[in-house]
């Protein structure tokens, strides 16, 4: 039975490898930071997943006791779960096309900071299950809150396909989540004993599929050029929606803005006029409102 498990651990570790090599190659094409982000992020799982493999292959192995694997498991573990910590807030803001605050920004370098401290000090101070009780404590939080973070931003969305994509992130974490909880926290509490029977799969099976669904997503969503670039609304953008040069003025306003009145006398129209061209400028974007119009420029954009 281990040996079919650590089958299944490399199946996934080949499937990830094959997803960031994906990720990348569209990210050396368009340059565009969700890419980049979302290519470290699963880096952050798979240096995660490897950790776990190395562990069940030393089990087999009889080599669990031998320090330098406990220490190269420990390396993996520790460098993709404080990997996950630092990329994930700026992942889930640019998925959601909302550029992190500086308020925010600084929050989270600060918990990045405690969290690489924390890593070196689990490192010097193995024996003090406090140290790698808060990093796990930190891992799953972070997963908590990406989790409310993009259900709160999915009505916002207006892009279909990655508001499906998002949704179906959403359901595969909470359906996984708790079961790589339970996996964590087996050996610590023995009435979680009950679980042996999923001999660790939560992990690699999470990975595994989530890698699979981010292949079909790169090659859906990711995979084509910026709608905005330094500010400026790209032709690629214009050409798909079909936005005529009056109406990317009006984009161009709106982003700055302005409202019906404000459009007019720029433009000089009348605010009613104004506000059929922001109609028919919706319904091309197929979004419902301006918050909507903001994210899906947010969440494909080289700024």
């Amino acid at each position: 039975m281990p040996h079919l498990i650590l089958a299944f651990y490399l199946v996934a570790l080949m499937a990830g490898s094959f997803s960031i090599s994906l990720a990348l190659m569209i990210w050396q094409r368009y340059r565009k930071p969700v890419i980049r982000r979302y290519a470290v992020f699963l880096v952050s799982l798979l240096l995660v997943l490897l950790g776990f493999t190395v562990d069940l292959y030393a089990e087999v192995a009889g080599l669990s006791f031998v320090v330098a694997v406990r220490a190269l498991v420990w390396v993996f573990q520790a460098a993709g779960g404080t990997l996950f910590i630092v990329i994930c807030p700026w992942l889930f803001h640019s998925l959601a096309g909302r550029p992190l605050p500086a308020w925010q920004r600084w929050l989270f370098l600060g918990i990045d900071a405690a969290v690489v401290l924390a890593a070196l000090a689990n490192l010097a101070f193995p024996a003090v299950a406090a140290v790698s009780a808060a990093l796990s404590g930190a891992l799953f939080a972070m997963i908590v809150y990406g989790m409310v973070y993009l259900a709160a931003c999915l009505p916002g969305i207006g892009e279909r396909t990655l508001r499906l994509a998002l949704l179906v992130f959403l359901c595969l974490t909470a359906v996984f989540f708790p079961l790589m909880l339970i996996d964590a926290a087996m050996d610590r509490f023995a009435f979680l004993s009950v679980f042996r029977f999923m001999n660790n799969l939560a992990q690699p099976l999470y990975f595994l599929v989530l890698t699979s669904l981010s292949i079909a997503f790169g090659l859906r969503y990711l995979n084509r050029p910026a709608y905005a670039e330094r500010g400026r609304l790209t032709d690629y953008f214009l050409g798909a929606f079909g936005i005529t040069a009056r109406e990317a003025q009006i984009i161009g306003l709106l982003m700055d803005g302005a409202n019906m009145k404000g459009i007019g006398q720029k433009l000089f129209i009348s605010p009613k006029t104004a506000e059929n061209h922001v109609y028919n400028i919706y319904q091309k974007l197929r979004v419902r409102n301006r918050v909507q119009m903001y994210q899906l420029l947010g969440t494909n954009s080289i700024d």
